[in-house]
């Protein structure tokens, strides 16, 4: 008995281990997501907010509210779980989180597969989505990366909105989305390919825009979106090869034990 104690012991002290080495490097990730974003344009001011997931939990770190998208770093970011609840006693705990937080934990709980996202106001995209209307699938690079249109989710709020998101990536080949009068959420395997997935929309939002002011755009044909989009998706697989198994992000119970461990620390 003595024995199977210590071992149960060992084995949770391991894994609060493990957690907060995620959450350090998790956070490190954001922070840098936040500096590359703002060099490309495609976050401007206090507009936006990147997260990254914990592996292992159902918590993520995601920018703090009011605050410049530069000044964003590893120890200001705010922990939440997948409810969008603060997790007390941490770094960054007595701040609020982005007004983006409920958005973000919605699509996290939502998506196993989905291990970042960004939310950008980027001037282009968010264009479109003022317009309400989808980014049509006029450029090869877009079938090759989405699929098709980058589609836009209705509804005004978070819960509307999240669950129309949830809903489009689970039904589309889509990784970003646009949030009518909003802008353009993105989301990755990890934080890094969010961020490049946003500025990648805010290019192709732009690119679009400019051919259309000369005249109409020609959608590409479905079939030739389905054979463009399936050879990268062939490409691709076969060069991540078998790390892409081994680089699940799916989740485990011990967000409960982390969260009661905080909070007996403080």
């Amino acid at each position: 008995m003595t024995h199977g104690r210590d071992a149960e012991l060992r084995e949770r002290y391991v894994s609060g281990v493990r957690t907060e080495v995620a959450i350090a490097r998790t956070r490190a990730d954001v922070a840098a997501a936040h500096a590359e974003l703002a060099q490309a344009g495609a976050m401007h001011a206090a507009g936006g907010a990147a997260s990254g997931r914990i592996p292992g939990v159902d918590l993520f770190v995601i920018s703090p509210a009011g605050i410049r998208v530069q000044d964003v770093a590893p120890e200001n970011l705010v922990l939440c779980d997948f409810d969008g609840a603060i997790v007390e006693g941490t770094p960054g705990s007595e701040g609020r989180p982005s007004g983006e937080h409920a958005l973000h934990a919605r699509v996290y709980a939502a998506q196993p597969d989905v291990a970042g996202i960004v939310s950008s106001a980027s001037p282009f995209a968010s264009a479109w989505a003022v317009r309400a209307e989808e980014i049509p699938c006029v450029l090869s690079s877009i079938a090759e990366q989405f699929g098709g249109a980058v589609p836009l989710a209705p509804g005004e709020d978070d819960d509307d909105a999240g669950r129309a998101v949830a809903k489009l990536l689970a039904e589309t080949h889509a990784r970003a989305v646009l949030l009518r009068r909003r802008g353009v959420l993105a989301v990755g395997a990890g934080v890094e390919e969010a961020v490049t997935l946003a500025a990648f929309t805010e290019e192709i939002a732009r690119i679009v825009h400019l051919a259309r002011e000369q005249g109409p755009v020609e959608p590409l044909a479905s079939d030739v979106i389905d054979r463009l989009y399936q050879t990268r998706q062939a490409d691709a697989a076969g060069a991540a090869g078998p790390r892409a198994a081994a680089s699940s992000p799916r989740t485990s119970k011990s967000t409960t034990e982390y969260r009661s461990k905080t909070k007996t620390s403080r």
